[in-house]
């Protein structure tokens, strides 16, 4: 005979049968914070330097959202910034010459941010005569007024590191320096996976150590140490699941796929899309 008791232990059964599943799933599925994936514009620089309308189109139809812009392509943002509308591509992000973010140049660059829809300009390299403690110094000054100047705009700005910036300073790095003494209320950080890993640091620890400060990252792919050969997206050792849920449980909502030599960009940056889509993002 059924009892009560009996009856209640296998109601319960069937609902946690139901909802364990869904439980289960629920933990293990990715962030669905990003807002898309991007592919940054320089692994792309010949196709758009031979037809801008071509590639941006071409971007748009292998199923990208978003692109990182680099260059100008002789073309005016206005007219850039059409064929972006035309094709269902935004530009949230741009790499710039820090020479443009100089008092007397900062306003036509923030003018050119606001037509082509750039929330975030990020400087994307360091001279080699300025990789030291004092540039770097010189460095988070700008970035810090000029985004200051910036955010009346709704426009941050931003560093993109290479694996220079972990040289050592004391005891910690070059990055580091940056980070400090630069103004968090308007300066952010791109982190770069692949220099970061090929410089010995682990891209996990540097996204825990600044969740508060990095907002996008470059996925490119290292086949392993001593080289750290760059290689596409899913083909090398990098865990990407790991690296990207736990940047978007931060502050991360942008990455772009990237490579900086391919040998077939476009069979290059569609297998990065790819790999990510089988991640489920």
């Amino acid at each position: 005979m059924t009892t009560r008791r009996d009856l209640l232990r296998t109601l319960s059964a069937v609902a946690l049968g139901a909802t364990l599943p869904r439980a289960l799933h629920a933990a293990a599925a990715p962030s669905r914070a990003l807002d898309g994936i991007g592919v940054q514009l320089y692994t792309l620089r010949a196709a758009m330097r031979n037809d801008p309308e071509g590639t941006l189109a071409r971007i748009a139809s292998i199923g990208f959202d978003e692109i990182e812009w680099w260059g100008e392509f002789g073309r005016t943002p206005a007219q850039l910034r059409a064929l972006l509308d035309q094709h269902g591509l935004r530009a949230p992000a741009a790499h710039i010459d820090p020479r443009d973010l100089q008092p007397d140049r900062l306003p036509a660059l923030l003018e050119r941010a606001r037509v082509m829809g750039h929330r975030h300009l990020i400087v994307a390299w360091t001279a080699p005569a300025q990789r030291n403690p004092d540039d770097f110094k010189r460095l988070a000054a700008l970035l810090s007024e000029a985004g200051r100047t910036a955010a009346s705009a709704g426009i941050r700005t931003g560093y993109h590191n290479h694996d220079f910036e972990y040289a050592p300073v004391g005891d910690s790095t070059l990055l580091d320096l940056l980070i400090a003494e630069s103004d968090p209320a308007v300066v952010d950080f791109e982190l770069d996976c692949f220099w970061a890993f090929k410089a010995g640091h682990d891209p996990l620890v540097g996204l825990r150590r600044h969740a508060a400060r990095i907002t996008h990252l470059h996925i490119k792919d290292s086949a392993g140490p001593p080289t750290h050969r760059q290689v596409d997206v899913g083909a090398g050792v990098m865990d990407w699941k790991a690296i990207i849920d736990l940047a978007t449980a931060g502050r991360v909502r942008n990455v772009f796929v990237e490579h900086d030599e391919p040998a077939d960009a476009w069979a290059t940056v569609s297998a990065g899309l790819a790999h990510l889509k089988r991640l489920g993002y």
